[in-house]
């Protein structure tokens, strides 16, 4: 599951860029806070990213994501958050301000999360396209 959501994540904050992605568990099932860095400019950027899979954003989670990471070097660090949850899950926990990023390979139908997949091709369809 995590495999789909980190090539999300470098779709969005490309390596190109500068961006390095790490990731750490927050105990909380499959959630995982996404650690996005990078220099720019002589300043430190940070962006924690919060990953969920439950249908609503946990609270104590969003707290994490706000404290801004410790840094070694005595640079001043840029900090920002944001959120990528599954399509159709519930955002209203989220404060103004953060932004929020639908998942395309996860999405709730109804209560139960489900791996959206890209839609095969039918057979006349293809001979039509050749």
């Amino acid at each position: 599951m995590h495999d789909f959501v980190a090539k999300e994540i470098t779709a969005l904050y490309s390596s190109f860029d500068g961006w390095k992605l790490s990731e750490r568990a927050t105990g909380n099932g499959y959630d995982r806070i996404a650690i996005l860095e990078r220099r720019n400019n002589g300043h430190r950027e940070c962006t924690k990213m919060l990953v969920t899979f439950s249908h609503d954003v946990p609270v104590e989670a969003l707290e994490e994501i706000k404290k801004p990471e410790k840094n070694t070097d005595g640079t001043i660090t840029r900090h920002s958050c944001a959120v990528m949850l599954p399509a159709n899950a519930n955002a209203a926990s989220v404060p103004e301000g953060i932004p929020v990023y639908s998942m395309r390979s996860f999405a709730f139908e109804g209560k139960a999360l489900a791996w959206t997949k890209k839609p095969v091709r039918k057979e006349d369809a293809a001979k039509v396209a050749a």
